[in-house]
């Protein structure tokens, strides 16, 4: 496969680990004083928000489903049903990190939407999750970070950093699923 000069890096988190207000930070709208929001901020190159109480309550009490950790059997489920719709699309997934409060894939070959292929990649994830449950569950958070990388030194930065990321439950490496790591483990608990 030739160098890839457009790819999209898509991050997305699972139901209730990562609200907005978190103290981590956090790309969502933040809760003004007067109840209104100011919109989020998804530029590359300016700073997440992050640890604001007001927003991070109003998201708390907004929440209506229970929160999703992910063990590394339902990471590897995910991560096999990303490779199955990107090779069924003639997608590729040149790395994508699954970890128990979030997901970040780089995919190239893909179409020049973001939002479409987040929500393919989502969608089946959620459907595979759901099937092994025996119950739909809301497996992730509404949206997510939609990146669009533009030359090969933007898509090889993307991948050292999913490369490197801490606590992977799941790897996948040119759309196959290639590591895992121990069940059951809720790394970041607080």
């Amino acid at each position: 496969m030739p160098p890839a000069t457009f790819g999209l890096f898509l991050t997305w988190t699972t139901y209730g680990t990562w609200l907005p207000g978190d103290k981590r930070g956090y790309v969502s709208n933040t809760r003004l004083p007067d109840s209104r929001y100011r919109e989020k901020n998804n530029v590359p190159g300016v700073p997440y928000d992050g640890d604001d109480a007001a927003t991070r309550l109003a998201a708390e009490q907004a929440q209506k489903f229970d929160t999703v950790w992910l063990d590394a059997g339902q990471a590897q489920m995910a991560g096999a049903a990303l490779c199955d719709a990107a090779q069924a699309r003639g997608w590729h997934i040149v790395r994508a990190a699954i970890m128990a409060n979030h997901v970040h894939v780089l995919t190239v070959g893909c179409p020049n939407d973001g939002s479409a292929v987040l929500r393919i990649y989502k969608g089946v994830s959620s459907a595979r999750l759901s099937k092994a449950h025996g119950s739909a569950l809301r497996w992730w958070t509404d949206g997510g970070s939609k990146r669009y990388l533009n030359d090969a030194a933007g898509i090889a930065g993307v991948e050292r950093y999913i490369r490197d990321q801490d606590r992977i439950l799941c790897e996948v490496v040119n759309n196959q699923v290639v590591a895992g790591g121990p069940s059951g483990i809720n790394p970041m608990a607080r």
